[in-house]
């Protein structure tokens, strides 16, 4: 599979299998937060590109399937504008996410993820105008972002949380937007890149773990309050984004 991977004998598709599969359980709970928790975790495995690929192309072919039904319970007249600025931003985060080395990638990776982290936690909402404008540049930012780092969602997620949406409207506009977003991504970065078949088979390999545990998920968001749990997620990656700049920089 990957060097880094191969040394450790048996953990060759343990520790992925584990990681895509908190990731799906995210998905299918939170709506969002699936690659915010994979990319980080996978990077340490294998090169940042290849880590934000995979947990790209994983999370876009798990939320196929819930995809119909979200697009009926989304709020299509918010999400056209991010889906624009997004899409037209993609190419310039796969260009800078292909050019930059990956140690460079894991820090700014990290530092993304704990600024977005923070951010959620904040509770900050844009209280003025979300005009066209406002919301097409937060979709060209949240573009760059998922295509360079694969963690896109939390402006969206705060953006959507800002509108005051019900719970079920606010699960199915997120996985919408991120089944675009994602998806764009991921075939721009597998076409940009010098990527094997075998990247491909790894997606496919994993998928079947993160399903299962995206079902879990879903089925456990309609019976739980999940907000301490997505505090504790946040906090976990903050803490964890502290550890592999730290490792990063200490090897460099």
């Amino acid at each position: 599979m990957h060097q880094f991977i191969e040394s450790y004998g048996v953990l060759n598709w343990g520790l992925p299998i584990l990681i895509v599969s908190l990731g799906g359980f995210m998905r299918g709970f939170a709506g969002f937060g699936a690659t915010l928790i994979m990319v980080p975790l996978l990077s340490l495995l294998m090169p940042p590109s290849e880590a934000v690929f995979i947990a790209l192309s994983v999370d876009t072919l798990v939320m196929a399937p819930m995809f119909p039904r979200a697009t009926k319970q989304a709020e299509w007249n918010l999400i056209m504008p991010l889906a624009v600025g997004s899409f037209l931003a993609t190419p310039f985060g796969v260009w800078f996410l292909v050019i930059t080395s990956p140690d460079t990638l894991r820090v700014i990776i990290s530092s993304l993820i704990i600024i977005s982290a923070l951010f959620l936690l904040s509770g900050w909402t844009h209280k003025g105008n979300r005009s066209f404008f406002f919301s097409f540049s937060i979709g060209v930012f949240s573009g760059t972002t998922n295509s360079a780092a694969g963690i896109g969602g939390p402006p969206i997620a705060a953006y959507f949380v800002a509108k005051g949406l019900s719970p079920v409207r606010l699960r199915a506009s997120l996985n919408s937007i991120a089944f675009f977003m994602e998806g764009v991504s991921a075939m721009t970065i597998y076409f940009a890149s010098d990527f094997k078949m075998s990247n491909l088979i790894t997606v496919f390999i994993l998928l079947p773990f993160m399903s299962l545990t995206a079902i879990l998920g879903s089925t456990l968001f309609k019976k739980f309050d999940n907000k301490i749990f997505n505090k504790l997620i946040l906090y976990f990656l903050i803490l964890f984004g502290l550890y592999i700049i730290l490792v990063t920089l200490r090897l460099t």
